[in-house]
């Protein structure tokens, strides 16, 4: 396994002379290791990057954050040594917030990402349609995180585990209710937006509002039906071509890359 960059990426090979950097953001309550096993299927010329919070694995001793605007700076900074490589930002979930947001600060730093994808997430400037998560109290709490089906049962019924683990929790779901950014300019960058036919937290016509956001070209693409597909993404032919301009599909999760491409200007073609 590759040694971490910073405590905030985590690389599970290494690569010694990588064309690009595909950058993976987790869920609300998720780490690094929930893309370990994309790692392996994607190109050879191709060094997968897993960011992981505060709170959370080799981090567990620190403190969480909960704002999106704490986690951008250090991000930034730990993203810095790649250099001019190409990145593809992907987030799921909370972790398509992330994502947007580091890639609008790259964008301001003059360095745009090559791609950003997004899965199960409303665009920035559409407000939840639910009440907010975090201050509910513990067994509302838990109840739901049992209806959204990322926590495994198991941990939700170990109240040990759960005291140990509600601060990170709450912490994200924190940082996910806040962020909205009612009128945000398009970015310079192509974005693919993946949408679950049954996933009831972001709909397809939800997931569509990101073409506002597309200043670079913009795709939308049926994902898994089901919400946390990242963890069950295992075996899927997660690859992304030689001549670095697309994706290839993730078909154990049926997402479409399906051959789209890029121009020069980073547009879809």
């Amino acid at each position: 396994m590759a040694p971490p960059l910073s405590s905030w990426l985590q690389g599970f090979r290494a690569v010694s002379a990588p064309r690009r950097s595909l950058v993976c953001f987790p869920y609300a309550g998720a780490g690094a290791a929930v893309f370990r096993d994309w790692a392996s299927a994607v190109g050879s010329d191709t060094e997968l990057l897993a960011v992981r919070l505060p709170g959370r694995e080799s981090r567990i001793g620190e403190s969480p954050l909960h704002r999106i605007g704490d986690a951008v700076p250090a991000l930034l900074a730990a993203l810095e040594p790649l250099g001019d490589r190409p990145l593809i930002l992907f987030g799921h979930s909370l972790g398509a917030t992330l994502a947007y947001a580091t890639a609008r600060a790259l964008v301001a730093r003059g360095h745009s990402p090559a791609l950003l994808a997004v899965s199960g997430r409303r665009p920035p400037h559409l407000a939840s349609r639910r009440p907010p998560v975090h201050g509910l109290d513990d067994a509302a709490f838990r109840a739901r995180l049992a209806t959204l089906g990322g926590t495994p049962p198991e941990v939700l019924a170990c109240d040990d585990l759960m005291e140990l683990m509600l601060p990170m929790l709450r912490a994200d779901f924190a940082m996910s209710d806040a962020f909205l950014e009612p009128d945000p300019p398009p970015l310079p960058v192509p974005i693919l937006a993946f949408a679950g036919a049954e996933d009831t937290e972001a709909t397809v016509e939800e997931l569509a509002g990101w073409e506002r956001l597309a200043g670079a070209g913009f795709q939308p693409a049926h994902a898994s039906r089901r919400p946390f597909f990242p963890a069950r993404a295992a075996r899927g032919d997660c690859q992304i071509s030689d001549d670095g301009k697309f994706m290839k599909p993730l078909s154990s999760v049926d997402i479409l890359f399906d051959g789209k491409s890029f121009d020069e200007n980073n547009c879809i073609r």
